[in-house]
């Protein structure tokens, strides 16, 4: 078995862990993330794990249907199988905001149909087991230091994900059908890139 192999294998097994334990923890330290009563951006101001319970869908142009606040670190949001659908134009609607936010990890659901980006990270960021689709933006955008293994990206208007340097890394996902590629990152292995592995 080579090192690349062995590399995966060991990235793998540290995901498959780090995804069993947030989903396994108890529903008191998780929050559930509720659409507030007017309709609008749901807004998380502090760190810790949160989850959706239901579909939510979004309309507010201009906005994002979850934004993780300014100087707001260490946040997961597990989807919970459900999907976050948008409905809204304008190139700067997002599905999940946060910009400027560091040790942010997304996993498990779908946002699509977003007037603008699908997702928006900055640094030091996770999301894995997402489908991105639709959306009229990017797919993804994520910072320096990310992670971006095991998602769906198709059929975005924009690229399917963008990085702002080689020091993110993406792997195993199905990245087809978008207005381009690939913006910057490594290519860890495993990545299909339309018909075919990505160069």
């Amino acid at each position: 078995m080579n090192r690349g192999r062995i590399g995966i294998l060991i990235i793998g097994s540290y995901l498959t862990i780090l995804l069993i334990g947030v989903s396994s923890g108890s529903a008191n330290a998780q929050v559930k993330l509720v659409k507030p009563a007017g309709g609008g951006t749901i807004v998380i101001n502090k760190a810790g794990s949160y989850f959706l319970s239901s579909n939510l869908s979004f309309a507010t142009p201009g906005a994002a249907a979850i934004r993780i606040a300014a100087g707001v670190n260490n946040v997961t949001i597990n989807l919970n199988g459900f999907a976050i659908v948008g409905s809204a134009s304008g190139s700067t609607t997002v599905g999940i905001n946060a910009p400027t936010n560091s040790g942010i990890m997304i996993f498990n659901g779908t946002i699509s149909k977003i007037g603008g980006k699908g997702i928006v990270l900055g640094s030091n960021s996770t999301v894995a087991a997402v489908q991105l689709i639709g959306n009229l933006g990017d797919g993804l955008t994520c910072g320096t230091g990310c992670l971006v293994t095991a998602n769906i990206i198709n059929n975005n208007t924009g690229t399917g994900l963008v990085f702002s340097d080689g020091t993110s890394g993406y792997q195993n996902n199905i990245i087809s059908g978008n207005g381009a590629t690939v913006t910057n990152g490594t290519n860890m292995g495993h990545n299909v890139c339309n018909t075919a592995l990505c160069p």
